[in-house]
Order: structure tokens, then sequence, then C-alpha cells
């Protein structure tokens, strides 16, 4: 079956699953008005900073045709010539960063189309397989116009080159939304095949996504005349074959009205309108007629953006966060105390170390598995969530208390957002088991469960990041092989370890599945459970006894500011979307 009719059996099929929006006219109207909005805009840019453009796909017809928006389309299309595409989108971030966001190939991390959107901030328009809502609004599309060779051994191989390109990507994105695809493509035989074989395909693609679609691009552009007999739109509607033009008569323009406005199009329109659409002055068929499926519509009178928090603005959600668990604790009789980065703040600073933005506690293994059960019947509060490896729920073998009226975003969490959990502000609640009395047992102890965090880490790493090439094709296969194990498997494993040195009977404790500083988490129970109050940010919180011991042994001279070199600070964006 030809991806073609593959792709309208999946549209068909889109079209009616549950939960799908179904536009009615009167906002198709204020889609159109935004869109119009958005070209004008831009357009102005072009025209004052002379850079060359022609209404493209759609717009273009809409425009010979309708003198305006075919009526049920609701985006626009843009073509614009590859010199001035960084130009443009600079000016663009710059003469309208509140209004517009620009998400271009290799510009915008995660973006995974070939060509260019133009964002209207404060709008949603969450087509399927676009899960960010931020990063969907009502858009402007641009298609890069490439040059490409007089010669036509070199333009058939530019061609073929591109083409093989953009259908390997086209491959792992089948592949990357490939849960997505089956359950569309689920009692069809033909398309399940189809899906099934350019799953295996973008695979490859997959062990270094950023490697290939630079690579591709860089195939697109790599023609450097700009006076070749050819232009080339690769993004387009038809691809590079379906799109090859003659330079001088295609980006010859003339205006034409749209919708009021005077825009740019082929001079010959005829040739470009024909070879994409055939017949186009005659109206298709209804069930021919193409339009966009939405997941989710907002306009900017209904849509409120998220608020992004300062440093100070997540500390204070992050006390809010604490100070709901201290009570929870508190009514239930559950023991807790601070730990590692929080500890020392409390100690140091009187609350949090100022480039901080995380909270951690610990709790007595019998009381974090209480809490858990706890909390599976009664929540920390309406807007706190528990999450915890021991449950499934979390990749790591501690919980998180997460604010479900928040979200985050951190390098890290590229592992995260696939798997849909960890997308909110959290704090760190560490189980505190015994350790072993014996120094040979304990230095073991701590290298197994080293090892046991580094399997971890591999079972939810990202297939294709590495710090080089060497180092993604070095550790790929291990990333596979954990693939399969799991990282559920593992955490088991190391709670069943941890569980072999009861907390309240040991004459050592401390953290043990996720104590990053090895027997330097380790304690004497006598001295631990003495416990202390110190103040945070204000108020009175449980520490450990002898903290300073604690301090020292995982900190070193921990009084002293570390240089600035050595201050962490997690790089996380954090939004308040209550």
């Amino acid at each position: 079956m030809a991806g073609l009719e593959t792709n309208e059996i999946l549209k068909e099929r889109l079209s009616r699953k549950e939960g799908i929006h179904q536009l009615s006219q009167e906002e198709i109207e204020k889609i159109k008005k935004i869109v119009l909005e958005i070209t004008v805009d831009v357009v102005a840019l072009c025209e004052e900073l002379n850079i060359p453009y022609m209404l493209g796909g759609g717009s273009a017809l809409g425009a010979i045709r309708h003198q305006g928006f075919i009526p049920w389309d609701d985006d626009m299309d843009l073509n614009i010539p590859r010199a001035e595409i960084d130009r443009l989108l600079d000016a663009i971030e710059d003469r309208y960063p509140e209004k517009y966001e620009v998400e271009a190939p290799l510009r915008t991390p995660g973006y995974l189309s070939s060509f260019i959107q133009i964002h209207r901030k404060g709008t949603v328009f969450q087509e399927y397989l676009v899960q960010k809502k931020e990063h969907c609004g009502i858009k402007l599309d641009i298609f890069v116009i490439e040059n490409t060779y007089d010669h036509p051994l070199l333009r058939a191989l530019h061609g073929l080159r591109t083409e093989v390109g953009l259908f390997f990507l086209s491959c792992y994105r089948m592949f990357a939304w490939r849960k997505e695809f089956r359950a569309l493509a689920r009692g069809d035989q033909k398309a399940s095949a189809v899906m099934r074989i350019k799953r295996l395909l973008g695979l490859p693609v997959a062990v270094a996504p950023k490697f290939f679609y630079r690579r591709v691009q860089n195939i697109m552009k790599s023609c450097k005349n700009e006076t070749s007999q050819y232009v080339v739109i690769p993004s387009g509607r038809k691809h590079f074959f379906g799109e090859l033009y003659e330079r001088a008569p295609f980006l010859k323009t003339k205006n034409c009205v749209f919708e009021g406005h005077s825009f740019a199009v082929t001079e010959d329109y005829e040739t470009y309108l024909e070879n994409l659409y055939g017949d186009y002055r005659t109206l298709p068929p209804e069930e021919k007629r193409e339009h966009h499926v939405l997941y989710d519509l907002k306009f900017s009178e209904e849509y409120q953006p998220p608020q992004l928090l300062d440093k100070r603005g997540v500390q204070k959600v992050l006390l809010s966060m604490l100070d709901a668990f201290v009570d929870y604790c508190d009514r239930h009789g559950l023991r807790y105390y601070l730990v590692g980065g929080t500890l020392l703040g409390a100690v140091r600073h009187q609350g949090f170390i100022p480039w901080d933005d995380d909270v951690d506690v610990g709790m007595p293994r019998p009381d974090y598995e209480q809490f858990l059960q706890l909390t599976q019947k009664e929540a920390v509060s309406d807007s706190l969530k528990v999450i915890s490896g021991d449950e499934k729920t979390l990749s790591n073998p501690y919980c998180e208390l997460i604010h479900m009226g928040t979200r985050l975003e951190r390098n890290s969490s590229q592992f995260i957002r696939e798997n849909c959990q960890n997308l909110h502000l959290f704090i760190d609640i560490f189980p505190q088991d015994g350790w072993p009395e014996d120094e040979k047992e304990a230095v073991k102890l701590s290298k197994d469960m080293k090892k046991k965090r580094y399997l971890i880490q591999n079972a939810r790493a990202k297939i294709g990041k590495g710090t080089s090439f060497l180092h993604i094709f070095a550790k790929t296969p291990l990333v596979l092989v954990m693939r399969v194990i799991g990282y559920r498997r593992i955490i088991d494993q190391m709670n069943r370890t941890a569980k072999k040195y009861p907390y309240d009977t040991s004459k050592y404790v401390g953290a043990v599945t996720y104590g990053v500083y090895g027997r330097g988490e380790r304690c004497l129970h006598d001295e631990v459970v003495q416990f202390e109050k110190v103040l945070f940010e204000g108020k009175m919180y449980q520490a450990p006894g002898r903290y300073d011991k604690y301090l020292s042994q995982i900190y070193g001279d921990y009084m002293t500011w570390p240089p600035e070199e050595k201050r962490i600070d997690h790089k996380m964006k954090v939004w308040l979307t209550i």
C-alpha cells in the first residue's frame, strides 16, 4: 500500500477518534482571522527587509480561485528562499517576542517537521501527535525554496538523497509515536504492515535523530548556486521531484487580492497550481476537502498561558509542598527529616541554598512504605500527587511528591516526557534503610547500588543521546538491552537488597538505593534518631541528629560556599498552570 493511501486511512480513522475536536464554522472563521494577521505581520517584515516571498499551496490556490481562503481551509502557506530564511526568522523573534513563537528544523529542540511554523502565542491549535499545548498555537506555515543543480545527474542525485532522507525521517516519526499509530491502524492488515516496516526503518534514525535531521537539512540546502536553472520545495506537498520548478518563471511574482490584502504569488501560477492540484479551478467533492484534525482549540481570550516562575517563585511553591507533606506526616505519625542539599541549606542559609531549586526529604523505610499506602487512599492535598518506583509510576527507586498545578521542563526530562511521567515540580522523598555494620560489606553494597543506578540511567536513556557520535554508538547496545530488561526490574532488585538491613535494628542507617554519596550516607542509627529541629525559611523542620557529621561526610567543609562554577543549577523551567 502506498504511503499516501496509508495516510488517508489514518486521517479517516483519526477524524472518528474519541476526543477529537470538531470545528464549527464560527471557529474556522476565528482561526482564519488570526492566521491572516500572522501572515500580514510576516509579509510586512518581508517587504521591509526586501525578502522575496510568495503564497504557497492552498493559500495560492485560494488567492486565485477565491480571492481569499478556501472556504473549508484554516491555515496559510508562504514560500521563502533558503538564503533569506534565517534573516526572516531572526526578525520575527526580534520584532514580535511576545506575540509569535518560531518552530523550525534544528532551531527548535524536539521539532520533527521539515517545514517552519510561526505560532500565535496564547492560542492552542493542538493537532494529533502534538502533545505540548504551549508549542501548537494557531499558525502560519513557511516552506523553504531550495536551489538545485543544473546538471541532470547532480539534480537527480540531489533529489534522490533528499527524498530518501525525508522518507527515513517520516519513518522515525512513526517510530517515535508508534503506540499512537499502532492504535489507529488496528484492524487493517495492510496499513499495519506498512507501519511495522516504517517503524523498523525508523529505528536506525532513533540512534541519533539530531544527526540525521541535520544531515537531511544539509542535503536539502547543499546547492549554493543562487542562479541555478531550477529551484525546488522538497518539504512541500509533492516533495522534491513533484515540486521542481524553473527558477525564472517561478520566482517572478505578481500581487493578487487575498481577503482584501495584496500578497505576492508566482506569476506562473497556472503551472504551479496545475502541478499541485490538477484542474484547480474545479472545487473538489466534499469528501476530498482537506482540513485539520484537532484535539484541542483555544483562542487568546479563552487560554491563559502558564506563568513562568523565577527561581524564588519556584522555591516558594516547593516550600508550600514541603509544608503540606510535613502536615500530612504529623497527622499520621510518620517520621521524616531533611537530607541532602535541603538540610545543607537549612544549616548554612536557614533556607534554600540561593541557587537551589529542589527539596530532599528522607523517611525511614517503614514510614516510607506506610506513606505510600496511605496516599493511595488519602492524597496529601488536592494539587499534590505521589509517584514512586515502588508503584511503577516513577523510573527511580524512591518517590516524588509532584504538584499537578505546575509544568516542568529540563534537559534530562526527554525520557520522562515520552513516558508520561513527571512533568511537574516535585520534592524527592528518599527511603532510609539500614547499612551493613561490616566495612567491606558496606563498600560492596555501595558499589552494587551505584552499578544498578547506572543501569537504570541506560534503561531510560533516549537512543541517540550522547556526548559524541562514538559515545552514542558505543552505548546504544547497552541501552537496547536495558530497554528489554526494564528499569522496574532493577528497582525491585535494589529494594529487595536494601530491605535486608532493617532500619530500626541496624547499627548504621542512611540512603541506600539512591544514596549518590555512597558510604557518605551511612550514619550511626542512635545518632540519627535523636532528631533535631532546624530553621528553614522561617519555620522549624525535623533534621537527623548529629547532622553536622552527616553533612561533613557528604560535603566536606559544608559551611564554606563552593566557587560559582561548582554551584549546581538544574537549569529547569517551571510554569504555574493554576
